[in-house]
């Protein structure tokens, strides 16, 4: 059941949503607003269906004592049948739209108006939201549209559809924080590049994650950007029609050392090509998985080789942002247990680490609960003061010591330590962004 595989989704609430403002007066202009059923995102979601020529959008006045300071509206929505929905505020009497696209999961036109967020919450829905400031905002819109960018069409009930759950409006999130922190990551590391090239292998792919309530696939993506461009662009708009983010993953510890640095920039270079070519199945990250302290000259060298893998993650950040995405890189749990020299300041490598990427996930390798949350505090705590996200990955592989790893216990009290990490940290650690289960193939076939 749907309502299941969201249970992980749910528990990740924070305060700021149960503080959230539901939206119970909206009007209805040229849509039917229908039940659907009970078992949405947040319980009962409703079917829209558009009618008539014209704007087609739910709409509801602002009183006057609350058009003030900064607010998020939201919304959840699933395409059935429309591609194309809004979000808009009327502001001193003109309407600010900003479209998102139901069938990817990305953004389209947006106002500079609104601060514009999309957030997989998987079987095809999405949370997708608009911060603005609220001053002299006399309604909010909630609307389907035509087109990117066009809110008007001739609406056909039986046709032009999407589901719809739980709009509100709630106060903008501190410290620069965006909406889509509300939901964590619920990755899965997939090492191979099978269910790219193969349908087969990418529907039993698919049909895992929706089971498990995962939300994130960094996908082995060596293969596919040097060689299939096409294959990888079905996979992720399958991915994402689904609820599922992609992040394209490379990984080699040999990338670390300069003589070898073309080899992973390449790849980038590719991969940012792919996303020029095609902006409608864009990945979410590149995530690389360069596990340094693998390389022989670790042992007895481990400045040196520590600096020249924090000069590729320079390097990759900046060629990665030139297309707009983000860099990850995977990060061992005890780099934070000593000091590396650079730029004539010697710090713990996690620090430098943290600095040269946009979110880091954190191989926690730990099978209890406290475990996993005290051996993540150092890094959770220094990026807080970075306004840097962590992923707190978890290892599922039968591997010594055993300590490390959930093969013994197995999947159900992997999936329950995880919930009761989750209950214990949103509160106090604004860094800390979901977990991430290492890897598909061990997760799969490890004992319930």
């Amino acid at each position: 059941m749907f309502k299941q595989a969201l249970l992980f989704v749910l528990i990740f609430l924070s305060p700021s949503m149960l503080l959230a403002a539901p939206l119970n007066n909206l009007k209805s202009f040229q849509i039917e607003s229908v039940v659907a059923g009970d078992d949405g995102p947040i319980g009962r979601y409703y079917s829209l269906r558009a009618y008539n020529s014209g704007a087609h959008d739910r709409v509801q006045d602002i009183a006057p004592d609350q058009r003030g300071g900064s607010k998020v509206l939201s919304a959840y929505f699933k395409d059935t049948g429309r591609r194309w929905v809004y979000l808009a505020t009327r502001k001193s009497g003109v309407i600010h739209r900003s479209y998102f696209d139901l069938l990817s999961g990305n953004i389209g036109q947006a106002s500079a108006e609104h601060n514009p967020e999309v957030m997989p919450i998987g079987d095809g829905w999405y949370r997708i939201s608009i911060g603005y400031n609220a001053e002299n905002v006399t309604s909010v819109h909630l609307g389907i549209a035509g087109q990117n960018g066009s809110p008007y069409f001739s609406g056909q009930t039986n046709l032009d559809r999407v589901y719809f759950s739980a709009p509100d409006i709630s106060d903008r999130p501190a410290s620069g924080a965006s909406p889509s922190a509300i939901i964590p990551q619920k990755g899965l590391w997939v090492w191979r590049a099978d269910p790219v090239l193969d349908i087969e292998k990418r529907t039993e792919l698919l049909s895992f994650m929706l089971n498990k309530g995962l939300n994130t696939a960094y996908i082995d993506a060596r293969i596919p950007v040097l060689n299939n461009h096409y294959m990888l662009s079905e996979f992720i708009r399958t991915f994402q029609s689904r609820g599922i983010a992609v992040e394209l993953m490379f990984g080699k510890p040999e990338w670390a050392l300069r003589d070898h640095h073309h080899e992973l920039l390449s790849l980038v270079d590719q991969a940012v090509e792919y996303s020029r070519r095609y902006p409608d199945a864009r990945p979410t990250a590149i995530h690389l998985d360069i596990e340094a302290h693998l390389v022989s000259q670790w042992q007895d060298q481990r400045d040196w080789v520590a600096n020249q893998l924090l000069d590729l993650l320079a390097e990759a950040r900046s060629r990665a942002a030139v297309v707009g995405l983000p860099l990850v890189a995977d990060m061992p749990v005890w780099w934070d247990s000593f000091a590396v020299s650079r730029y004539g300041a010697s710090r713990p490598l996690h620090q430098w680490f943290i600095d040269a990427t946009d979110r880091v996930a954190l191989m926690d390798y730990r099978d209890t609960e406290q475990r996993i949350i005290n051996d993540a505090d150092e890094e959770l705590r220094y990026a807080s003061t970075q306004n840097k996200q962590v992923v707190l990955g978890v290892e599922t592989m039968c591997i010594p010591p055993t300590l490390i790893t959930f093969c013994e216990e197995g999947s159900a009290n992997m999936e329950y330590v995880l919930q009761r990490v989750h209950s214990q940290l949103p509160a106090n650690n604004r860094s800390y962004n979901g977990f991430a289960v290492h890897h598909y193939e061990a997760y799969r076939t490890m004992r319930r």
